[in-house]
């Protein structure tokens, strides 16, 4: 499993995720799940589920999309003429072409926030890998309504979101933000360093969840938390990330 958390205001939006990623039954705790989806726009991406895709890690694939649509020339987006949702189109066409046989195994889930050309509030959207939809495309949130979403290990957000929803049987988004017993954590005109401050919280408190569960092993929520915000006049910026550590440093010779 994994936990990635995405809230939308009208000032921008804030996506984090957790680090850890299980790969032939060993568990890590440094994957990269948050990434600008490409160079120089107000588009990100969170990562949720199986970390490779044709023997390549998801977050490289990805990379590669970016660095072909963020190209001047030969297929590159259009900078000045774009839609989150077409963005999200051509990487779902992308996907398809790369991996045909790949797309019935998978398990991931996509979720890709930002701002279409001229737009001046945010947008949420989810691609999903499904054995029996291939790769579907849905909007969480339009660039009129705002919320919380999230990706995984859910069970301590259903908690806190909701009495109602206490079961851990999987809940979606859709019908929490919907119930009417669900508390209000945010409203349209959150600023948006109060997003990210509630995004830290409940990004610290699925991990912490995890962490001290008892019949929840192997503990596959965890390790340090990447987050970044994009808005409208600033674009896509880190919050926090993850370094290299001193020991990797010493290791390459620097």
């Amino acid at each position: 499993m994994t936990i990635v958390i995405s809230i939308s205001v009208q000032d921008g939006v804030v996506l984090a995720s957790d680090s850890a990623v299980e790969h032939r039954g060993q568990i890590y705790y440094s994957a990269e799940k948050t990434m600008q989806l490409i160079k120089n726009l107000p588009i990100g991406v969170l990562v949720a589920g199986d970390a490779a895709i044709n023997n390549k890690a998801f977050i490289d694939v990805l990379k590669d999309f970016g660095a072909q649509n963020g190209a001047r020339n030969g297929g590159g987006l259009d900078r000045t003429n774009y839609t989150v949702e077409a963005v999200v189109r051509r990487l779902q066409d992308y996907l398809r072409s790369m991996a045909p046989m790949q797309v019935a195994k998978l398990r991931s889930t996509l979720i890709i926030a930002g701002y279409s050309s001229g737009s001046d509030t945010p947008e949420v959207w989810n691609l999903v890998f499904d054995s029996t939809e291939g790769i579907s495309v849905s909007q969480i949130w339009s660039p009129t309504e705002y919320g919380i979403c999230w990706e995984g290990s859910g069970e301590c957000l259903h908690r806190l979101m909701s009495d109602e929803f206490n079961s851990g049987n999987g809940i979606d988004n859709a019908e929490l933000r919907n119930d009417v017993s669900s508390p209000t954590l945010v409203t349209p005109g959150m600023p948006i360093h109060d997003a990210i401050a509630l995004t830290r919280f409940l990004m610290e408190s699925t991990i912490g969840y995890v962490r001290f569960r008892v019949d929840l092993q192997p503990k596959t929520v965890g390790g340090p938390i990447d987050m970044a915000v994009i808005t409208k006049h600033e674009g896509f910026r880190w919050v926090q990330r993850k370094r290299l550590s001193s020991s990797a440093a010493q290791l390459s010779g620097r």
